[in-house]
């Protein structure tokens, strides 16, 4: 991204002004705070912001009388008003003082960072970001790290370059690419693009960071193999604002593979594809060095080259099945070559005949860093579970928040339901989940959200995105209604499987919609 302008937050809660420093911080914008209205109105006059993010509830000088002094002399700066409780008379106030849009509290970062570039964008007229730099040009040297098969690698601006290695990618069979849309929030571990085979099937590639789409690989549709053939270079997908840098870093890994080969010319162009791959690469050309370098505890697979190799490969893997047997053994063989009996004598997770030649490889690196999938619910538990309609726990900020879910979505023992209340449970919150089905009326979820500090609706609609998107929505129709109530619920809406529910989704979507809605409900 180009150079981001600075923002103003203006705030009476410290924690407010600092949350909103670490989010935009981090995305490359120069963030400025204050918790005195009457001080950051005049480091506003003074002062040249790209956006301002101004409470209206604040001491000494509210939000609306801030936004009519500032527009006497500055008319034109895009102002974001942040609200806990939205009214229609605020609302109506800000809008004629000409405030751009506004949040309701407590937002994600997702909604913060889509609400900011989104005024910007529209004050200044350009993109997102102002005008990308192309992520596959960036920061080359940066570090490429992995969440399951998506991949991110952060560039000088602060923005992520993401994109996938997917297994079963060949250049012949890809058929079409489903990108994000700018603007777009995206969750770590939850449907962001997809790859349609000619055989119709389509392979999810999940966000491999939460944040805020801001560029795609426009060119990616017209030079569909670059997926297959350069998937970390002009094979990226998109370009991502980060909104939850620090916390989900702990989950995302490099790959990083000890290459034992004895041919340096071999070695080289080996080391070259696997490097497209997205792979840190060691290389070793024989026993010493194999020795030396397979005490890296960082080393996570080790591919044996054979025919370089020779007689003298199968000790080789005994010998790394004896230093360190939680590493994975990839034997390279070429065809015709007799020491498969020999290898397999000893531990290995797999012999692949010439993998480069048909990027076979691309397939065997997915199944050796892959991490076991969580276990579908249903198949720890055995006889009929009971459909519920909510879940309430009073999380450790003494608050109490309460998921209410449409018919059929929520089931007490397995599913969404019971992943929810499994991840609740291992945080030692307290979990009452109510049996039955609930009326989603908006007159029944406002009479619901007046009786906890926070509420949650999950609902399953069809927003023609991939199944197990997520989308969240604190700004309601029936949210206009007065009263606090209104200012409580938040709509959790996630794109349904092919027959309208959720039951269909993979485990792993499952699991990491489970982990963002806990997230969410432990942390208000």
């Amino acid at each position: 991204m180009s150079e981001n302008p600075k923002l103003l937050v203006v705030d009476d809660e410290e924690v407010i002004c600092q949350a909103c420093r670490r989010i935009f911080s981090r995305q490359g914008f120069d963030v400025e705070v204050n918790t005195d209205a009457r001080v950051g109105l005049g480091w506003a006059t003074e002062r040249d912001y790209g956006a301002i993010l101004l409470d209206i509830k604040m001491p000494q000088m509210d939000g609306i009388q801030f936004l009519e002094k500032l527009r006497e002399q500055k008319p034109d700066i895009p102002v974001l008003i942040m609200t806990g409780y939205p009214s229609i008379p605020n609302a109506a106030a800000a809008i004629r003082l000409g405030a751009a849009d506004y949040v309701t509290k407590p937002f994600t970062p997702e909604e913060i960072t889509r609400a900011v570039h989104r005024v910007i964008d529209t004050h200044r007229d350009r993109g997102l970001d102002g005008s990308p730099t192309s992520p596959g040009l960036a920061a080359e040297s940066g570090e490429i790290l992995f969440h399951g098969e998506a991949w991110f690698r952060i560039e000088q601006d602060g923005s992520a370059c993401v994109g996938a290695v997917l297994p079963g990618a060949r250049a012949d069979v890809i058929a079409g690419v489903r990108l994000p849309r700018i603007g777009e929030a995206v969750y770590q571990g939850l449907p962001m693009a997809g790859v349609t085979l000619s055989d119709n099937r389509r392979l999810v590639v999940p966000a491999p960071l939460s944040g805020v789409i801001a560029a795609v690989n426009e060119q990616l549709p017209k030079h569909l193999a670059a997926l297959a053939s350069d998937p970390c270079g002009e094979g990226w997908l998109a370009c991502v604002c980060t909104t939850r840098y620090e916390e989900e870093l702990p989950a995302c890994k490099p790959r990083r593979v000890l290459l034992v080969n004895a041919d340096n010319k071999a070695a080289a162009e080996q080391q070259r594809r696997l490097e497209a791959l997205g792979c840190q690469v060691c290389v070793a050309a024989g026993d010493v060095q194999l020795a030396a370098a397979i005490k890296d505890p960082s080393i996570q697979a080790v591919l044996l080259d054979a025919a370089s190799l020779g007689d003298s490969g199968p000790q080789l893997a005994a010998s790394v099945d004896a230093e360190a047997p939680a590493v994975r053994v990839v034997v390279v063989a070429a065809p015709g070559d007799q020491r498969e009996t020999a290898y397999r004598k000893h531990r290995i997770f797999y012999y692949a005949v010439a993998p480069f030649a048909d990027n076979e490889i691309a397939d065997i690196l997915d199944a050796a860093f892959r991490p076991q999938e969580p276990l579908a619910k249903s198949e720890r538990h055995k006889g009929p579970s009971e459909s519920i309609s909510g879940i309430s726990i009073t999380n450790r900020n003494g608050s109490k928040v309460r998921l209410l879910a449409a018919p059929g979505l929520l089931w007490r023992q397995e599913g969404l339901g019971g992943q929810i209340g499994e991840q609740l449970l291992a945080l030692a919150l307290p979990v009452v989940m109510t049996p039955g089905e609930a009326s989603l009326t908006p007159a029944n979820i406002l009479k619901t959200a007046g009786t906890c500090d926070r509420l949650m609706v999950l609902m399953a609609k069809d927003n023609e995105a991939l199944p197990g998107s997520l989308v969240r929505d604190t700004k309601p129709e029936f949210s206009v209604a007065p009263g606090e109530a209104a200012g409580k619920v938040t709509i959790l809406t996630v794109q349904p499987d092919a027959v309208g529910g959720l039951a269909g989704l993979d485990a792993r979507t499952i699991s990491a919609l489970a982990e963002h809605i806990v997230r969410e409900m432990a942390s208000y």
